[in-house]
């Protein structure tokens, strides 16, 4: 029954004043759209609850991570618009409006204009955006993988074993500040960088964990990832912090959603914990073609980012993503 009305949205959900570049026939990570004037308009939404203890940084880690979608598919943020939810009568607006301020700096550091939101009561706290954007270059779809592409990540993974030692109440400040410091990073050197590589493929590393995100970049297509165990990039405390026994539910559904698509050696059981850990915020992750290591040097220098080579894209064999040393 639930097929039979998505089929009927979809059909009903047309417009003869733009096309559909992207949207529910083939989801990515924002929709697209093409005016009548040939201006093409990505458009994503992203809110949650709170992940860190300060209302400040909790709103500056929200607009980073709405904004990144619109990085993801090659946009540029235009405007955006806030999604509250706010228990009044058990949270002060004096913490929402540091909430609101956090959320403010980043969106202004993007040259992105909150132009309006909404709000409601709930018993819950919950705070996000609603993002537009426009895309002046390519549009980057997140399964245009090829054969022969070297897969690339711009930030390091374990956010969310740290916001869950943070919930525990046993994150180190050290910690807090690490994460919050990848948390609010945008995306859009990351951008820069894939572009300038001449990335096929971009997709940013979220809920799903690096390992759910690259099943969806593989799809159904007929190739394979290799992806590189010891080259994976990790905060130190989230290795820490694992060893420590937490992990959080979360990410172990996202590995047993991905556990048949798979294969690892035991001792690589770690790594792929924190490979398939929920991130908020997190990096992109891109294809592209072999570019020389002093190459990618000098972009990094000049764009002021850090990249990690973490395997590469061959055609299918054993399984959709084989977890091996380099």
């Amino acid at each position: 029954e639930l097929a039979q009305v998505l089929k009927h949205f979809k059909q009903q959900n047309k417009s003869d004043s733009h096309e559909i570049l992207v949207g529910l026939d083939t989801p990515d990570d924002g929709g697209v759209i093409e005016l009548q004037s040939g201006i093409k308009i990505i458009q994503t939404v992203d809110f949650f609850t709170p992940i860190l203890d300060d209302p400040f940084d909790w709103g500056r880690v929200a607009a980073a991570n709405a904004l990144s979608d619109i990085y993801a598919m090659g946009g540029k943020p235009l405007s955006a618009l806030q999604l509250v939810s706010w228990p009044r009568d058990d949270l002060s607006f004096e913490i929402l409006s540091e909430v609101l301020n956090g959320g403010l700096e980043i969106m202004n550091q993007a040259g992105c204009t909150i132009i309006g939101g909404h709000s409601i009561d709930d018993k819950e706290p919950k705070y996000g955006f609603a993002v537009t954007g426009i895309i002046e270059e390519n549009i980057y779809r997140k399964t245009n993988i090829q054969e022969g592409d070297i897969l690339y990540l711009t930030k390091p993974l374990g956010s969310g074993i740290i916001s869950s030692a943070i919930k525990k109440n046993i994150a180190s400040k050290d910690a807090i500040n690490e994460v919050t410091d990848l948390m609010t990073t945008l995306n859009d050197k990351g951008l820069q960088l894939a572009s300038e590589m001449g990335a096929n493929a971009i997709t940013d590393v979220t809920g799903f964990g690096l390992l759910g995100h690259l099943i969806e970049m593989i799809g159904e297509s007929d190739l394979s990832v290799n992806l590189f165990s010891n080259k994976i990039p990790v905060l130190k405390y989230a290795e820490q912090y694992l060893e420590q026994g937490i992990y959080p539910s979360g990410s172990k559904r996202n590995l047993e959603a991905v556990r048949e698509h798979i294969q690892f050696n035991k001792d690589d059981e770690s790594v792929v914990n924190l490979i398939a850990d929920a991130q908020t915020s997190g990096g992109l992750l891109f294809s592209s073609p072999k570019n020389t290591s002093e190459y990618i040097d000098t972009l990094c220098q000049k764009i002021g980012i850090e990249v990690w080579e973490i395997g590469n894209i061959v055609s299918k064999y054993k399984n959709k993503v084989n977890i091996i040393k380099s």
